[in-house]
């Protein structure tokens, strides 16, 4: 049994501390009762109204008005962990706060906004000796991922050849039409970028779950903002509603295959959601999102995530369908830190290792860089 400082850890609760005390933090609220029944919560916000919105909904909850007073309540443990709640840019000063309170830290997404910021973050966890994650894994944990991973693995597929990604909602976009109270994510100086930024991480966590790619190269990137009669008057969106990008990745065994990528939240155009690998052997889509209609009275295999496996017969294309338990996005917002938990005890978790959450960051911060500085970008995993 591990111990800390003399004591068996155990016997210590698990602490867990909300830097914010908003929408977010109220998910990760839920999941931190679910860790078992000796857990403290604590929360740290400026504004009065969230943290009495939080207090109503977790009345055992200790808040503060002042992050850093919440840090400084008493010394950091191996059980604490501090989930960072707060608009990206305060991801970085907070994390860093976190860890000089010698606590673990699981930041909300995007991570950061720079790969210098990623860099200090990464920097300071290992100064600390404690674990960082973030949550852009939240959508893991799906049967379709793994069979796909497995039907690729056994040659079910044959040679890969190529991958697509293209996910296009014409009026989705955070800080309009969903969350319209937060106008931060319209303003890049706040978010560090739109749509890459709020749904490509977990569109790569997902992808990259599956192909497992070891390098990557963006050739080509692209990033757009169409207006609306609906944008906010009061200042201009600064950050891409509407992107895409034409990437190489190179997978474990060396096959190097193209990556199309496009996702859209705010764009004029024709709705659609293609999701493809194509090997030599066969082809594979699957689902891997939460459906809104999802129903917890209902059987999840009935509602299950779908995966198809196309192949040929005797000269004719035939599809396998297979479906998985599905889970709805109340069961995926509590993954991060149950998942988390499961990271710091030594258990199987679908957390992100250290180097994947570096390269995934770096791919996504190549797309940016790509399109600034007008040339392709190399990333490599680190060994």
């Amino acid at each position: 049994m591990a111990t800390h400082n003399g004591v068996s850890v155990s016997a210590k609760p698990w602490r867990i501390y909300l830097y914010g005390a908003g929408f977010s933090a109220s998910r990760h609220a839920v999941a931190a009762g679910m860790i078992g029944h000796d857990v403290q919560l604590f929360a740290a916000d400026p504004s009065k109204a969230a943290r009495d919105a939080l207090l109503a909904k977790f009345p055992r909850a200790t808040v503060y008005d002042d992050a850093e007073a919440m840090l400084a309540s008493s010394p950091g443990q191996e059980r604490d962990i501090v989930i960072i709640a707060v608009p990206p840019y305060l991801h970085h000063s907070a994390t860093l706060s976190a860890f000089r309170s010698n606590r673990h830290v699981l930041c909300e997404k995007p991570v950061a906004r720079t790969d210098t910021e990623m860099a200090e973050m990464l920097a300071a966890s290992d100064s600390s000796g404690r674990l960082f994650s973030e949550c852009s894994f939240r959508y893991l944990g799906n049967g379709a991922l793994d069979r796909a991973r497995e039907l690729i693995r056994t040659g079910r597929v044959g040679t890969l050849y190529h991958a697509r990604f293209v996910n296009r909602q014409p009026r989705s976009r955070p800080g309009i039409e969903y969350q319209p109270e937060s106008k931060w994510f319209l303003q890049k100086t706040k978010s560090g970028g739109g749509t890459v930024f709020d749904w490509g991480v977990y569109d790569f966590t997902m992808f990259f779950d599956v192909l497992r790619p070891v390098a990557a190269t963006v050739h080509r990137a692209w990033l757009a903002t169409p207006r609306t009669g609906a944008d906010p008057t009061e200042f201009p969106i600064s950050v891409e509603t509407h992107a895409g990008a034409t990437l190489s990745l190179t997978l474990e065994d060396g096959t190097v295959i193209p990556f199309d990528y496009e996702r859209a939240s705010g764009f004029h155009g024709e709705p659609q959601v293609a999701l493809n690998v194509d090997g030599t052997e066969g082809g594979l889509t699957w689902e891997w999102v939460p459906t809104f209609d999802y129903k917890d009275e209902v059987d999840p295999l009935e509602q299950g995530f779908k995966l198809v496996h196309y192949f040929d017969a005797d000269g004719k294309v035939e599809a396998s369908e297979e479906k998985f338990a599905a889970f709805g996005w109340e069961d995926a917002n509590l993954r991060p830190l149950l998942s988390f938990v499961d990271l710091i005890e030594g258990r199987s978790s679908e957390a992100l290792s250290r180097d994947r959450l570096e390269f995934n960051f770096a791919v996504i911060s190549a797309i940016y860089r790509c399109i600034s500085q007008g040339n392709p970008v190399h990333v490599r995993m680190k060994a």
